[in-house]
């Protein structure tokens, strides 16, 4: 097995999280005051444990580069710093609705 796809198995749970995040980030914005489908603490918190997730996974995907001696996988890298930006907007959309 090449070394450098071991981290391509990374990358569909990657694209996973940004698309719940997205989903979320939608559904965050297009709340109406008067009918909301799903509450701040859900979304908040599906933020969080993608959130959450995907620091775990990058920090695994560390480790395995460090122990089979190959370089990180930067695509892998970047999609965890969409999933962090996007869970950042996600709580200030909240925080911003709930303001309002």
């Amino acid at each position: 097995m090449d070394d450098a796809t071991i981290f391509t198995n990374f990358r569909p749970i990657y694209i996973f999280f940004i698309i719940i995040q997205a989903i979320s980030l939608i559904m965050a914005i297009s709340q109406k005051k008067q009918l909301k489908p799903i509450n701040e603490v859900a979304i908040s918190s599906v933020s969080f444990i993608c959130l959450a997730v995907s620091a775990f996974m990058t920090y695994q995907i560390g480790i395995l580069s460090d122990e089979l001696v190959i370089g990180g996988d930067p695509v892998s890298f970047i999609m965890f710093f969409v999933v962090v930006i996007m869970s950042v907007v996600n709580f200030l959309v909240i925080y911003l609705n709930k303001k309002n």
